[in-house]
């Protein structure tokens, strides 16, 4: 039985509002501040450990 990915609509939501330039933006701003990395990939991660504990490690694209 696949389970709902919170991380997963999460960035599909995040992609929507901004019209595909989240994650360019959420780099400017996280470069702004000194870090190499925006987060994102850490944060999707983390949501869909929440309902998926057995998930492996997967960053590439949104997967329904």
């Amino acid at each position: 039985m696949k389970r709902i990915k919170i991380g997963d609509w999460t960035e599909a939501l995040i992609h929507v509002i901004t019209f595909g330039f989240g994650e360019r933006l959420a780099l400017i701003v996280a470069r702004l501040f000194g870090k190499n990395s925006c987060g994102c990939c850490e944060r999707k991660l983390w949501l869909n450990r929440l309902t998926n504990p057995d998930l492996e490690n997967d960053c590439g694209g949104i997967n329904f």
